[in-house]
């Protein structure tokens, strides 16, 4: 473990787990870290990854992590070729009696980033625009992670719904201007998630059971949702900064296709996560904040030890063997299968599996439109899913897959790649039918 003091805890737990299983994890947790960063790393290693999605551009972009000081303007983020601008509507109340038309304001910390994973990621697991929520407030709410649901002026109940009705009733504007070779321009103009959403209570006083995100936002959705893991999301729930620093990394770092990785600046990531601290405040969060994220996503491979940030190619989070190029060399010795955590159910650990004799891959990361590999991936595309663009349909796979980032047989991806493709030709075309 010599010279590794310096990587986050969950690099350093990772390795551990690595070399000596998890009584060194615990040791090392004994004097490096604390008891919230190894029961996450622990829980995360033990449990199946759960999968769960968010809009790319809340991953790029994120909500306000505090209340503004005016919370009625519109939030606008933008980074270069990316922006995304929340708009708070005004919707009809009922207040001392009388019919008004109020602003609530755009949705700010924690809550609404757990409630807003949750129902995109039901509605794309499901591929439905109708999202079930629950019998009661009390039962979503613990469907949500949150397992003590208190209903006071303050409690967990009240500042959720809060929450959720500020979100619903923004318009939202996505803008990409797509200037990389595997991303395609698009931009959506004045949605609302749910354009039937008109609070928490329905007409009778009831808690409403079900929402149906609008047409425009679950169709942009569907093609641009990034994959994350419930079960890290349950142990960032409490954080906007750690959701936030997650969400981005997961949707960054399998992205990225140079081995050399990227550089960004202290001041674009702040842009990214919404963050107007100071600059010497702002590295000190995010620093602290990658103790814990980096426990629930040891294989992201990020540098912010510098004046620069640099962020390198890493698998995607539903991934669960510990083989980030940070955590093992490839070729290195690996030590014998250590034994997992008794957290949560015990069972043994996955290391990296050994080189297959049948040549591996990783999905072409560019234009499919040309090259000899890329020919086969091509084919298909020409064949299964005309009309519809090629380069469009990969965007819109590599977005969706969850194991984007491993590697497989040549064969593998090409049944897999078939298998989407023909799926997204027959949606898109009863989506032009409708």
């Amino acid at each position: 473990m010599n010279g590794d003091q310096h990587k986050p805890l969950g690099h350093q737990y990772a390795l551990a787990m690595l070399d000596g299983g998890e009584a060194r994890v615990r040791q090392l947790a004994s004097s490096a870290g604390s008891q919230l960063t190894l029961d996450a790393f622990l829980r995360v290693q033990d449990e199946e990854p759960v999968p769960a999605f968010l809009h790319s551009a809340l991953c790029a972009m994120s909500l306000p992590t505090k209340r503004p000081k005016d919370d009625t303007l519109p939030i606008v983020r933008e980074d270069g070729k990316y922006a995304l601008a929340i708009n708070p509507r005004p919707v009809l109340q009922n207040v001392d009696g009388k019919s008004v038309m109020r602003s609530l304001g755009v949705p700010y910390g924690a809550y609404p980033r757990v409630a807003l994973i949750y129902l995109l990621s039901q509605a794309v697991m499901n591929r439905s625009r109708d999202v079930y929520l629950g019998r009661n407030f009390t039962e979503w709410m613990r469907r949500l992670g949150y397992q003590t649901v208190s209903y006071g002026p303050r409690g967990t109940a009240n500042l959720m719904r809060e929450q959720v009705d500020r979100l619903l009733a923004c318009e939202w504007q996505i803008r990409w201007d797509g200037t990389e070779a595997d991303d395609n321009a698009f931009a959506v103009r004045d949605v609302k998630i749910s354009n039937e959403y008109a609070g928490s209570l329905d007409r009778n006083g009831a808690f409403a059971r079900e929402i149906r995100m609008s047409e425009a936002f679950y169709s942009h959705l569907i093609d641009h949702a990034v994959p994350l893991n419930e079960v890290a999301i349950r142990e960032l729930k409490g954080t906007p900064t750690a959701l936030d620093l997650y969400t981005y990394l997961a949707y960054r770092l399998p992205r990225i296709s140079s081995e050399k990785g990227q550089v960004i600046s202290w001041d674009q990531l702040a842009k990214h996560l919404g963050n107007e601290a100071d600059n010497k405040r702002f590295r000190q969060t995010v620093r602290e904040t990658m103790q814990i994220v980096s426990a629930v996503y040891p294989n992201a491979n990020v540098d912010l030890s510098g004046r620069k940030v640099i962020l390198h190619p890493s698998p995607a989070p539903l991934e669960r063997k510990l083989v980030g190029a940070h955590l093992r060399l490839v070729g290195a010795a690996s030590t014998e299968t250590a034994p997992r955590s008794s957290v949560k159910k015990p069972v043994r650990m996955t290391l990296p599996a050994p080189v297959a004799a049948e040549p591996r891959y990783f999905f072409p990361s560019g234009t499919l439109a040309y090259g000899q590999r890329e020919s086969a991936f091509r084919q298909i595309g020409l064949d299964k899913g005309r009309p519809w663009a090629v380069d469009d349909m990969a965007h819109a796979f590599r977005q969706g897959f969850p194991d984007i980032g491993r590697s497989r047989p040549e064969a593998e991806w090409l049944r897999v790649w078939e298998a989407f493709v023909v799926k997204y030709a027959a949606r898109r075309a009863n989506r032009n039918e409708e």
